[in-house]
């Protein structure tokens, strides 16, 4: 579940709009703020107040406006580029899950709804996840949705990290997933906003992260454990894989300076 930070690509006559969207998301993340509060969750309080002093609910209000939740605003994004880089896996024998921690505004509030600090999962068919794919908010050169990533993307901010997976996937199984990606970015997709807080879509290629994955996953058959789509966090696929499917591959943090491999105490997902 990633934000953009490019708001380019927003008509005029909508950014009136960005004031009472950010007004919009800030008073929903006070009211996160107040029933933590009064529960006495007070780690989720802190990441509320957290959230609010940040300016995230001003910078979501922005990209707010370049999503549409009830028809397609992206098509052709993967280039064919993409799917002759993906074709040359087939072999490969896996594919691969990369959990990103972005740090970025949309992630910090949508950490606050999945109460996870991991809120972000991308599919990979290669190890050097020159192959990286995700349903995102785009980007200045990109409408939200179907869309390639790179990890300079996902882990290139202080206090970003990700951490990659392997799942043992056939040749077949790898055809059968990659050919889903041909036929969404050719009849076109959106991301789906609206999903993260009621699970409703209007068209079938309108679609959030972790549902994304889910639903491709489990048209090749590769999937571990069921839940609604609607309802699949990003740590789902680590935190329900009872019988050890996932292998732990490599973690990537930010130290400043570039990017770099880390090998973490424990290679699960921390929730919080």
């Amino acid at each position: 579940m990633h934000g953009s930070k490019g708001t380019e690509r927003v008509p005029w006559y909508l950014r009136p709009l960005w004031a009472l969207l950010a007004l919009g998301v800030l008073c929903v993340v006070w009211g996160m703020y107040g029933r933590a509060r009064v529960r006495g969750r007070l780690a989720e309080a802190r990441q509320a107040r957290q959230v609010a002093a940040h300016g995230c609910a001003l910078a979501l209000g922005r990209d707010l406006t370049r999503h549409n939740c009830f028809r397609y605003c992206n098509r052709r994004s993967l280039s064919p580029d993409y799917f002759a880089r993906a074709a040359a896996t087939l072999s490969d024998g896996y594919v691969y899950l990369a959990f990103a921690r972005s740090n970025s505004p949309a992630g910090e509030v949508i950490g606050l709804f999945t109460q996870r600090t991991y809120n972000h999962v991308s599919l990979a068919f290669d190890r050097d996840l020159r192959t990286l794919v995700s349903y995102n908010g785009g980007g200045p050169a990109g409408a939200p949705g179907l869309n390639p990533e790179t990890l300079w993307e996902l882990a290139g901010r202080p206090g970003a990290a990700v951490r990659v997976y392997r799942l043992a996937a056939t040749r077949d199984q790898k055809q059968i997933m990659l050919r889903r990606l041909g036929k969404i970015n050719q009849e076109g997709s959106a991301y789906n906003l609206l999903g993260l807080a009621v699970p409703y879509a209007r068209q079938p290629n309108i679609m959030f992260c972790s549902q994304f994955v889910y639903r491709l996953l489990r048209l090749a058959g590769l999937i571990y454990f069921h839940k609604d789509p609607f309802h699949v966090r990003p740590t789902d696929f680590v935190e329900w894989d009872d019988q050890g499917r996932l292998e732990f591959v490599a973690e990537y943090a930010w130290d400043g300076r570039g990017l770099r491999q880390t090998l973490p105490a424990r290679p699960g997902l921390p929730a919080v």
